[in-house]
């Protein structure tokens, strides 16, 4: 018998932990997340035509500061937040009429955004969730060269907007782990050549992270 209830509870405690319903964290929370970022091959342009710039993957990190909505409440299930995202990306190629040449160099894009979340929950520790976010970015061309040539430097600031999904995992009634996707784009922020003229460039970024959050 009293082998019968030992395996019993050994089989039915791990389902137990997965499928225990936690109690919903409402109030603010602060977080942490790193992850991946690919920037994707900018299509350019200067007084002369258009031109590429391709950049190579590279890490990213974020800080948040937010407040979950408490479950039931008029505005619906989710949270909101304003985040600080770092990004820097090292350029690889440069691609004119006449061909592909090496670049080096990076563009460092510093977003800080108001983004808002819905939060799909269930019965479980694992809640699905979808949003968006606005504000701005302040993008730095460092030190863009071709073949060793300068090419541009500068910085500027402009709107900046994301689109975002993932899925969050309960750890516990405060604490969450979180399962990310952003797309991350901006107007196009305008450089420095260095013969003086101004060119302009694309910026559309996609990311995958790992977070954190701790509510109190």
């Amino acid at each position: 018998m009293k082998r019968s209830c030992l395996l019993i509870m050994t089989i039915s405690l791990p389902l137990l932990l997965c499928g225990q319903v936690m109690a919903l964290h409402s109030g603010p929370y602060i977080g942490m997340a790193i992850g991946g970022n690919a920037l994707m091959n900018a299509r350019s342009s200067d007084d002369l035509g258009d031109f590429g710039l391709t950049f190579n993957p590279a890490l990213q990190g974020s800080a948040v500061l937010g407040w979950d909505f408490e479950p039931g409440n008029p505005v619906g299930e989710g949270r909101v937040e304003l985040e600080y995202t770092r990004r820097s990306n090292r350029l690889d190629h440069v691609k004119f009429v006449e061909g592909s040449f090496n670049g080096s160099g990076k563009v460092v894009a510093d977003s800080l955004l108001f983004n808002c979340f819905g939060v799909f929950h269930n019965d479980s520790r694992w809640a699905p969730y979808a949003g968006l976010g606005v504000g701005a970015v302040r993008i730095e061309a460092s030190e863009l060269k071709v073949n060793g040539q300068p090419m541009g430097n500068g910085t500027d600031v402009v709107f900046a907007y994301q689109f975002g999904g993932g899925i969050d995992f309960a750890i516990s009634d405060h604490l969450n782990l979180d399962l990310g996707y952003r797309f991350f784009s901006s107007i196009r922020p305008a450089f420095s050549e260095a013969n003086g003229r101004k060119f302009e460039m694309e910026y559309i970024n996609h990311s995958a992270l790992l977070g954190l959050r701790v509510g109190f």
